[in-house]
């Protein structure tokens, strides 16, 4: 279900007084009132944008926030009250601040951190926050030093300045970008530092898929967790099973044959580890909607 938006008001930015090397752009309310209704970006729109560089005596505090807040500190530190807990904040991590959620936060007056913000809005902002956390409860999540983050956000930053419609409409996809990018950042680094390797059980399967292969084969061969472990790790990671992982890696391979090979249904059955081709047209069709032969066809006439 589609959030309703806030309302068409200008981002709370702070008062802190700006350096020369410092950028500070709020856009104004007629035009994020536009942008609330254009079908190119009025699901996730920037209210406002900036850069603060070693802000030293940087804080603010928003009893009843209007929108979305996203801050990645470059460099130096912080810190971050949200819902009565206090998080320390460090280069590499991003704060996730919702709206109506009482925050406040400070540069670290030894440290000052180094930071690029966005105030958002839009049906689906909220979206976009819960494609980078893994639940609305989290504020500040480490993802590292990316230089394309801070390229993102320069670009952003450049296109932003322009109050005119289709300028603003490519700041808002822009956004999108940056947004989605943060959260392919996150949950690879989750990856990288998870119990199970993902891509070397995924390769596994891919080198085996003319064949049945046990479940127990697989644990085997590419980790040292349980059964039950296993399973439950890589169905995290993945959202499906490695069972259901294979039988997808399997259709896919069957597709491309049908596509580019005059082998019949049978042939392709067997080379892909299947006994019974009525069992594997079956299993085709679950996944594809049609069958191996009808897929074929409909193919055959694009």
């Amino acid at each position: 279900m589609l959030r309703q938006p806030l309302p068409p008001l200008s981002a709370q930015t702070s008062p802190w007084p700006l350096p020369l090397s410092g950028r500070r752009v709020v856009i104004p309310q007629v035009a994020i009132a536009t942008l609330e209704t254009h079908p190119l970006c009025r699901e996730c729109l920037p209210h406002g944008v900036g850069f603060y560089p070693h802000a030293a005596g940087h804080q603010m505090r928003r009893p009843a926030p209007r929108d979305h807040l996203l801050i990645y500190c470059e460099a130096g530190s912080g810190m971050v009250e949200c819902a009565g807990k206090l998080f320390p904040v460090r280069a590499g991590d991003v704060l996730l601040l919702r709206p109506q959620r009482a925050h406040r936060y400070r540069a670290n007056p030894r440290d000052p951190w180094t930071i690029y913000w966005v105030h958002l809005g839009g049906t689906a902002a909220a979206d976009y926050f819960d494609a980078i956390a893994d639940s609305h409860d989290e504020v500040c999540i480490p993802i590292g030093h990316h230089p394309r983050i801070v390229a993102e956000w320069e670009l952003l930053l450049s296109v932003v300045t322009r109050f005119r419609t289709l300028p603003l409409i490519h700041a808002a996809n822009q956004l999108k970008a940056l947004l989605t990018y943060i959260a392919l950042v996150r949950h690879q680094r989750e990856a990288r530092h998870a119990a199970l390797d993902v891509a070397r059980v995924n390769a596994w399967l891919q080198a085996h898929l003319d064949r049945r292969v046990e479940l127990a084969t697989l644990v085997e061969a590419t980790s040292e967790l349980s059964r039950c472990q296993f399973i439950r790790e890589y169905k995290r990671q993945t959202g499906q099973t490695p069972m259901q992982a294979f039988q997808h890696f399997k259709i896919s391979r069957a597709c491309y044959l049908l596509d580019v090979t005059p082998l019949g249904v049978g042939q392709i059955a067997a080379d892909l580890g299947y006994d019974d081709p009525y069992y594997f047209s079956r299993q085709f069709k679950k996944v594809m909607g049609v069958a191996p032969r009808d897929y074929r066809r409909e193919r055959a006439t694009h």
